[in-house]
């Protein structure tokens, strides 16, 4: 299955980034109605896994930089997890950026990166499931690691199944230097359904 995705045609990647475009402009919007500042976020890198995980995160670029890292899975005909990378000092920007300070902004740190998690995973996976009329679950999310990279951290802990396809985004705001990477997971028993969305979009073109 994994090798399908590794020689899709240019016509399928343009139509599957154009998706997950689509998708991460909802959790874009979402992130920057929580926090009230103007978010960017980067052109979504597309990596099919036909190779170890080692490989992978070699070549994704926030792989070796300390993080905080939550994960939260999603299930149906649309599988696999989104883990979010926030920058080392990303906790401390966060509750910043949401008016909390002192004690406070500390207590409140691990609850306020998971609701951005829960955020940005229900934004992106709702969006791309429903442009293509799929229905997806969710986990709860949850923390990972803290200080640590994800190069050591799935040096450990390899991401659960196998998986098919990573895509990588990149969201910032600038004005607070507050950044945090997104990767969506998707496992490869529902490659199928990937590839199956990708057709059909081009059919309907």
């Amino acid at each position: 299955m994994s090798s399908q995705l590794a020689n899709l045609s240019e016509e399928q990647r343009d139509a599957l980034q154009e998706l997950m475009n689509v998708a991460m402009g909802q959790g874009a919007d979402r992130l920057a109605r929580l926090t009230e500042t103007f978010v960017t976020l980067s052109v979504p890198r597309i990596h099919a896994v036909d190779v170890t995980n080692t490989s992978l995160l070699s070549q994704l670029m926030i792989a070796s930089q300390p993080a905080i890292i939550t994960r939260q899975s999603f299930l149906g005909r649309l599988r696999g997890e989104v883990m979010v990378c926030f920058g080392d000092n990303g906790a401390d920007q966060l509750a910043d950026l949401m008016g909390y300070e002192g004690v406070e902004k500390h207590s409140i740190q691990d609850e306020l990166m998971l609701d951005v998690t829960n955020i940005l995973t229900g934004a992106c996976i709702n969006s791309l499931a429903q442009q293509v009329d799929i229905k997806v679950s969710y986990g709860s999310p949850s923390l990972l690691s803290r200080g640590r990279s994800l190069q050591e951290v799935l040096g450990a802990e390899e991401l659960r199944g196998h998986q098919a396809l990573v895509l990588e985004i990149h969201f910032e705001v600038a004005t607070h230097s507050f950044y945090c990477d997104l990767l969506v997971c998707i496992t490869e028993d529902t490659v199928a359904t990937v590839i199956e969305v990708i057709d059909q979009l081009l059919n309907d073109i």
